[in-house]
């Protein structure tokens, strides 16, 4: 049975995550989204993967009509880990951001 109370859209755009490790390091990552939602994302991880509890910040590359785009940028942890990719709670800040992380899309 479903537990969810907001609705996940099927969306894949490319992710920059910076994941905050437990040593004091920064790891940075070039994933793709399964699905987004107001409350958090499931990311594809390319056979890699974060720990529960991992705190992260992600930027998200959202396109426009005009065929430009904006990052919006948000922190969140890792809540639940897959075979294809972890699933993201977000602390339900956002913003637009103008400095893109750097991204070959």
């Amino acid at each position: 049975m479903e537990k969810r109370v907001v609705t996940r859209y099927n969306l894949q755009v490319p992710a920059h995550v910076e994941a905050f490790c437990g040593s004091g390091q920064i790891e940075t990552y070039k994933w793709k989204t399964r699905d987004v939602s107001c409350s958090g994302a499931f990311l594809l991880t390319d056979g890699q993967s974060l720990e529960n509890g991992t705190d992260i910040k992600v930027n998200l590359y959202l396109n426009s009509f005009s065929g430009s785009g904006s990052w919006v940028e948000m922190n969140g942890r890792v809540v639940r880990r897959e075979s294809e990719g972890v699933g993201v709670s977000f602390d339900g800040h956002y913003q637009f951001v103008s400095n893109a992380p750097k991204f070959d899309m």
